[in-house]
């Protein structure tokens, strides 16, 4: 079965000149295997910004998409998010693109709340408008671009990240796709992409134009529990993210809960992803850490992603966002090469 595969790509908290060359052969070599989209994190508190790493990535391919996975409606104004995405767009001849989330690390070590529906919607709406028309309105302001004629393309594509019931309708409403953060089970991967085209269905749009992609919190390693380990962290980040708002409609076991809202109730932002750190120790101490896997990754071996890939596709989901990680450069590179070459073509 032919599985797309998107990669988040990231050289830890900053990009420095040294590293360059390092990061751009990465991209290189992604592009190169097939990989569909490229994509990195918007989040000051995490690491460096993503504009700098896309336009590295975007002069480093030749067919991948590009873009940032995901912003926010909080940190950039939609001015400079449509400024930004006909630049990129403009660099990869056509290849930009844009995920958007109500906002994690980004917004909520700033002082801020998650975004609402409302606004998301907003102002994925503003972007399109400035960059087909040059001219749009956010949050009662009129926003304007004079230079939109001379943009590659007016239109890129947009996809919301979504975790909740209603999110997944909005994403259906009005994204170019989604990309649903709520589990890889067989159950969960079918009522979620029911849900996103009961939301396209009821602005009259035809399924077909929603993309539908997976989010896996993933870890490659030729040893299998090393590749556990190492996914810990993201696993409990998408755990506390998908569960913070409510429970409710989101397929959790009665007998997890109550264990499940404690660890909602008691996740440490300023750890947010931090291996070693409290968060991940939680989530072992509370048993959930098994049934957290279970849901969210992709972690083991090249033949355990082989083996998991082929369920997740078999179940629904034949369009995956994963990350490969790596702790030293040839670490990143011998597990690109092991995901381009022994993963890859089982899928292609």
């Amino acid at each position: 079965m032919k599985v797309l595969f998107g990669m988040g790509m990231g050289m830890g908290p900053i990009i420095k000149r040294d590293d360059l060359a390092h990061f751009q052969e990465l991209v290189r070599m992604a592009d190169g295997y097939g990989v569909h989209a490229l994509g990195t994190f918007d989040s000051a508190f995490i690491g460096g910004d993503t504009y700098v790493r896309t336009t590295l990535m975007a002069t480093a391919s030749e067919s991948a998409l590009i873009g940032p996975r995901p912003t926010n409606p909080l940190t950039r104004e939609p001015q400079i998010m449509a400024s930004y995405l006909g630049s990129i767009d403009g660099l990869t001849n056509g290849r930009a693109f844009m995920d958007i989330a109500s906002g994690d690390s980004a917004v909520y070590n700033m002082g801020f709340k998650m975004a609402t529906r409302a606004r998301i919607e907003e102002y994925i709406t503003c972007v399109r408008d400035l960059m087909s028309k040059g001219e749009g309105t956010y949050q009662g302001r009129i926003q304007k671009m004079r230079w939109t004629a001379q943009m590659v393309r007016n239109r890129v594509p947009i996809s919301i990240c979504a975790e909740g019931p209603k999110m997944l309708h909005l994403a259906g409403r009005v994204g170019d796709g989604v990309i649903a953060g709520t589990g890889l089970l067989p159950e969960i991967i079918k009522d979620t992409t029911e849900r996103v085209y009961a939301g396209a269905r009821e602005e009259g749009r035809d399924t077909s134009e929603v993309e539908v992609w997976f989010t896996t919190r993933s870890s490659l390693h030729d040893d299998h529990d090393k590749a556990i380990e190492n996914v810990m962290a993201s696993v409990s980040s998408i755990l506390h993210h998908s569960m913070k708002v409510s429970l409710e409609d989101k397929h959790v076991p009665d007998e997890l809960r109550d264990q499940i809202q404690a660890y909602v109730d008691g996740y440490v932002l300023y750890e947010h992803v931090q291996s070693g750190g409290s968060n991940p120790k939680n989530m072992q101490a509370m048993g959930l850490a098994d049934y957290a896997i279970k849901r969210f990754a992709l972690a083991g071996n090249a033949k355990d992603w082989i083996s998991r890939i082929e369920e997740i596709a078999d179940a629904g989901a034949t369009k995956l966002w994963m990350n490969l990680g790596g702790s030293n450069p040839e670490e990143a590179k011998h597990y690109m090469k092991v995901f381009g070459e022994e993963i890859m073509p089982h899928f292609q």
